[in-house]
C-alpha cells in the first residue's frame, strides 16, 4: 500500500468537512438571520465535540481506529443528507450536534495512527503534508462551496459534501496497514460498571502524565486559549462577508477561507525545510505562531476593504497552520499507548474552548462591535502566549520535553 493513500482519504474527509460549514453556516444565516443562531450553529458543533471528545481518545487506544474513521465517515455523509428534507433551524442543530459527535472520533483516531504508519522520525515532515493537504481541501471546498451554494443552492453543496466522506469510507476499507491492535478481549468484555470504571483510570492517567511535563500543560492551555478565541473569527467571518456584499456572501465567505487557505498551503511548504524547528525551538515557535495569526485575524476582522481582508487572510493562515502542524508534532511525539487519549484532551480543549468562545462571542457583538469583539478574544489568546512564551524562557531548563518523558 501507498502509505500516502492514507493521508489522501483525510483530504477527502476534511474537504466534505469544510464544504458543510460553509452551506449550514449560509443557510441558518438565511433561514434565520440572526447572529445568535449562526453562533448556535457552531455551539451544538462543538457541544458534540465536547462529549465525544471525553470517550474518543480511550476507544481510539482500545479499538481498532481504522474501523472508527470508516464508520464515522459513513454515519457523517447520512446525517449530511438529511438536511436536504429537513432543512430548518432545529433541525440544522441537530445535524450540526451529529457533526461535533462524529468528528472528534475521526480526527482523534486518525492522529493518533500517523506516527504507527509514517514512524517518529518523519512526524514534522508528515504533519506539513497533512496541513498542505487539509489547506487545499480547505480552499476547494470553501471556494466550491461558496460557489455552489451561490449557483446551484444549499442542496447541490450538501450531495457533493456526503459523497465525499463516503469516498474516503469507501477508500479505507480498500486500504490495509498494521494497525494498533484493539486491547485484549477481557477488558472489553466486562460490564458496563468495569469499563466505567476503566475509562476512569484512563483519563486518571492520562491527566497525570500531562501535569507532570509541565511544557505539554502549557501547550494544552495555549490550545485551549486558542480554540476560544477561534470562536470570534468563526463567527465573525460569515457576518464580515455580508456586511462586504450581502447578495454574495456565499461567494466572499468562500473566497475568505480560500485564501486563508492557500496561506496554510504556503507554509506546509515550508515547514518540512525547517530542520532548526526542533527541541526547545518547538516549543517557542508555537507559541510565536499562536501570536502572529491572533495579529492577522484582527487586522482583517477590523476592514472591510475586501483587499485587505483577502491579504490578512492569507498572511493568517501561514501561521494558523504553523501552529495547527506544530500542535499534532509535539503531541505525537508521545508513546503510542497514550497517545489517543492525549489527542482526546487535546479535541476535548478543542471543543471546549469553542464552546466558551461561542457563548462569549454573541454577548460581546451585541454589546459591542464585530472588530472589538474579535480584538477581545483573540487579545486574550496574544497576552496567555506571550506569557507563557516569556514565563518558558525564563526558566527553560526546569522543563523536560516530552520525548524524553
Amino acid at each position: 500500500m501507498n502509505r500516502k493513500v492514507f493521508l489522501y482519504v483525510k483530504a477527502f474527509s476534511d474537504l466534505g468537512t469544510f464544504m458543510d460549514l460553509i452551506a449550514i453556516n449560509v443557510l441558518m444565516y438565511i433561514a434565520t438571520g440572526s447572529p445568535a443562531w449562526l453562533a448556535a450553529t457552531m455551539a451544538f458543533r462543538t457541544l458534540g465535540g465536547v462529549l465525544s471528545s471525553l470517550f474518543s481518545g480511550v476507544l481510539a487506544d482500545r479499538l481498532n481506529r481504522r474501523k472508527i474513521m470508516i464508520w464515522t465517515d459513513v454515519f457523517r455523509a447520512i446525517i449530511i443528507l438529511s438536511l436536504i428534507p429537513f432543512p430548518n433551524p432545529v433541525m440544522i442543530l441537530i445535524v450540526c450536534f451529529l457533526i461535533g459527535l462524529t468528528s472528534s472520533f475521526f480526527a482523534v483516531s486518525y492522529s493518533a495512527e500517523i506516527p504507527q504508519i509514517f514512524g517518529q522520525e518523519k512526524i514534522l515532515e508528515t504533519n506539513a503534508l497533512i496541513s498542505r493537504l487539509t489547506s487545499i481541501s480547505l480552499v476547494f471546498g470553501f471556494i466550491g462551496a461558496g460557489v455552489i451554494t451561490d449557483f446551484l443552492g444549499y442542496q447541490a453543496t450538501l450531495v457533493i459534501d456526503a459523497s465525499t466522506y463516503l469516498i474516503s469510507a469507501a477508500v479505507l476499507i480498500k486500504i490495509k496497514w498494521q494497525t494498533t491492535a484493539p486491547v485484549a478481549g477481557e477488558q472489553l468484555k466486562t460490564g458496563v460498571r468495569q469499563k466505567v470504571s476503566q475509562i476512569g483510570k484512563d483519563l486518571k492517567e492520562v491527566y497525570s502524565f500531562i501535569l507532570s511535563v509541565p511544557m505539554l500543560l502549557y501547550i494544552n492551555i495555549i490550545f485551549l486559549v486558542g480554540s476560544f478565541a477561534g470562536a470570534s473569527h468563526n463567527l465573525g467571518i460569515p457576518l464580515l462577508a455580508e456586511s462586504i456584499n450581502s447578495e454574495k456572501q456565499s461567494l466572499i465567505y468562500g473566497l475568505i477561507w480560500g485564501v486563508w487557505g492557500i496561506g496554510s498551503v504556503l507554509a506546509t511548504l515550508l515547514l518540512p525545510r525547517a530542520n532548526f524547528i526542533k527541541g526547545k525551538l518547538l516549543y517557542r515557535t508555537y507559541f510565536l505562531s499562536a501570536i502572529l495569526m491572533s495579529a492577522g485575524f484582527i487586522t482583517f476582522l477590523s476592514n472591510m476593504n475586501i483587499w485587505i481582508v483577502l491579504l490578512f487572510a492569507l498572511f493568517t493562515g501561514i501561521f494558523d497552520a504553523c501552529f495547527t502542524t506544530l500542535h499534532a508534532t509535539i503531541l505525537q511525539q508521545i508513546e503510542n499507548h497514550i497517545r489517543g487519549r492525549i489527542f482526546g484532551v487535546g479535541m476535548l480543549l478543542k471543543s471546549l474552548g469553542f464552546a466558551l468562545g461561542f457563548v462569549a462571542a454573541p454577548i460581546l457583538l451585541e454589546a459591542l462591535s464585530l472588530s472589538k469583539m474579535v480584538w477581545i478574544l483573540h487579545g486574550i489568546l496574544v497576552t496567555a502566549s506571550i506569557l507563557v512564551l516569556l514565563y518558558s524562557n525564563a526558566s527553560i531548563e526546569k522543563y523536560k520535553e516530552v520525548n524524553q518523558s
